[in-house]
């Protein structure tokens, strides 16, 4: 009866198992030989060739500068911001030799009462 259940060209019992031994062997000669291989390259040095000098260092470095601004827009902005606040208010150059700076206006203003230098040439004619 055992002949008319199993299909003609099918497997019996034996061979599974079979095919099962021999792939848990395959498996284990497989780890071994990845185990070997790990061992093996612990122990190697990391690396023999020179580092890559676009890789990122410890230390961070900057090109020369002119350098690309991250954010221009707002950099531009408070250098105005900057600018603004040097051409109108009081305030120091080199306190050592006396040197202060005044608002803008108030430089024209002085300027416009005390005259421009003409040149002597312009003058005769």
């Amino acid at each position: 009866m055992e002949e008319h259940l199993l299909e003609h060209g099918s497997s019996g019992p034996r061979a599974i198992v079979i095919t099962g031994v021999a792939l848990a062997i395959g498996a284990a000669i497989v780890c071994v030989i990845v185990y070997g291989i790990f061992q093996f390259l612990a122990e190697q040095p990391v690396t023999t060739a020179r580092p890559n000098p676009m890789a990122e260092t410890d230390r961070q470095q900057f090109p020369p500068v002119p350098r690309i601004e991250e954010h221009p827009a707002i950099e531009l902005d408070q250098l105005h911001v900057e600018e603004d606040h040097i051409l109108n208010t009081y305030g120091w150059v080199d306190k050592r030799a006396g040197v202060v700076r005044i608002p803008i206006d108030r430089a024209i203003e002085l300027q416009l009462q005390r005259g421009f230098p003409a040149r002597k040439e312009a003058a005769k004619k």
